[in-house]
């Protein structure tokens, strides 16, 4: 099979069909306080949920959440960013046990929401 990197770098054009091509998923989340919590404990425990998806979810190659720096220029609070196997394991993901439990905590939590998908 040709990867996508051998493709671009020359592999013959029967093979584009035989490519599976990455997903990569962003999203980026701007908290509140809520449930007891400061934005601050929020963002922790959302980070602990969202990374608990990394081994709990089939597709997923990489998964990073970052919570952002306080004195630094930031306009949202958290940010994950994965790498799926293809969009069939991004979709999975979307209905996975694992990641309605981090859209249930986020739902009384959540002041806005961005997200971008795009091929590697």
């Amino acid at each position: 099979m040709c990867s996508l990197h051998a493709f671009r770098a020359g592999c013959d054009a029967s093979s584009i069909a035989e490519v599976n091509v990455l997903i990569r998923h962003i999203v980026m989340w701007k908290l509140k306080d809520g449930e007891g919590r400061t934005l601050a404990e929020n963002a922790s425990v959302l980070k602990e949920k969202l990374e608990a998806c990394r081994t709990a979810v089939p597709g997923i190659l990489h998964l990073e959440v970052g919570i952002a720096t306080p004195g630094l220029d930031s306009t949202y609070d958290v940010v994950l960013v994965s790498d799926f196997t293809d969009k069939a394991a991004l979709e999975a993901y979307q209905i996975h046990p694992a990641h309605l439990e981090v859209k249930a905590f986020l739902g009384p939590i959540r002041e806005a929401r961005q997200a971008v998908d795009y091929e590697l």
